[in-house]
């Protein structure tokens, strides 16, 4: 790693991260066919040279998902990963779970997969009146209920852990931005997306109530801290801080004009923010100010988790491990 900013600064959004497809090897020697056609199997895809999109955890095992509705299985804590193929060919964006074994994935062609035993088989859902407009990402709110939401307005939750879903309306019948993420806070969900758009749901994701925004460019993500301060980021590497729910902002200054696309708080406190052109940006104080670094290969990154062998970062170039302790070394 190294403490210097590259030399461009792009912008990545989450609708359009996977586009540059890297080739996958081996998978024409494969002979892979459409995945429904065929009983799931283990492929062999190396986990830096696929584009993934997120990363999650279930019970013990790890789970990332990416371009061509692969989804990688790790239960040896990110040291190895095995690929297997989903009902779906389209990229996969977003990935949640209820618990240690069912989950759902959404994502481009408004894909959508579950699974009952903790990834090792898929099944496809359909959601006709979602089109095929891409789905972003999917949160799990509590129980059974999740909620799947992406671009132009789309936003659908499921009362029976992914089996079946209903449509919902954003704010106004109108309303098309592109949806970056739903976070749960404190039983409300806070909604964030393009064009500053910012929204608060006290029923369930059933009705939204707009927020006052103190940015008009794109949001691609929120973080509630351990200190339930809330931070909200993406586009020119914005970052905002509220700790009223959003009836006031404070600008937390980056030095960075580079997007953020993810973040999560580490266990020792930290909060690790991750972005376009291998940009890693921590806060050491809840988020009220942050430092830059950034990776030498300069690929992006799209999600992150922290495991006991470091943090794990999914992007560009598939799971890149990360040692948190250089980052804590680092000034």
């Amino acid at each position: 790693m190294i403490n210097r900013p590259p030399a461009a600064h792009g912008r990545i959004r989450p609708a359009a991260f996977s586009l540059a497809c890297l080739v996958i090897a081996g998978l024409a020697a494969a002979g892979l066919t459409r995945a429904e056609d065929r009983v799931p199997a283990v492929v062999d895809i190396k986990s830096d040279r696929i584009i993934l999109m997120d990363l999650e955890r279930a019970g013990e095992r790890l789970l990332a998902v990416g371009e061509r509705g692969f989804v990688l299985l790790s239960d040896d804590a990110g040291k190895s990963w095995k690929a297997v193929p989903t009902p779906v060919t389209r990229t996969l964006t977003g990935l949640a779970f209820k618990d240690a074994r069912v989950g759902v994935a959404v994502g481009h062609g408004a894909s959508v997969v579950r699974t009952e035993d903790a990834g090792a088989t898929w099944q496809q859902v359909r959601i006709e009146e979602a089109g095929t407009d891409s789905l972003l990402g999917i949160t799990h709110v509590a129980g059974d209920h999740f909620i799947a939401y992406g671009a132009f307005g789309l936003l659908f939750d499921s009362a029976d852990a992914g089996r079946t879903w209903t449509r919902r309306t954003v704010i106004a019948d109108d309303f098309d931005r592109h949806i970056s993420q739903v976070l749960t806070v404190d039983g409300t969900l806070l909604l964030v997306a393009e064009s500053g758009s910012l929204a608060r749901s006290d029923d369930g994701g059933i009705t939204w109530t707009p927020l006052t925004s103190p940015y008009e460019g794109s949001f691609f993500g929120a973080l509630e801290t351990r200190d339930k301060a809330l931070l909200v980021f993406g586009m020119r590497g914005n970052v905002y801080r509220t700790t009223d729910l959003g009836v006031t902002w404070q600008k937390v200054e980056t030095g960075t004009t580079t997007s953020l696309m993810s973040a999560r708080q580490l266990a020792d406190g930290r909060i690790l923010f991750v972005g376009n052109v291998g940009l890693l940006a921590q806060s050491r104080d809840d988020g009220r100010t942050v430092e830059l670094h950034w990776s030498p290969a300069s690929r992006g990154f799209a999600s992150l988790i922290e495991t006991p062998a470091g943090v794990l970062l999914a992007g560009e170039s598939g799971v890149t491990v990360l040692d948190a302790a250089w980052l804590a070394r680092t000034p």
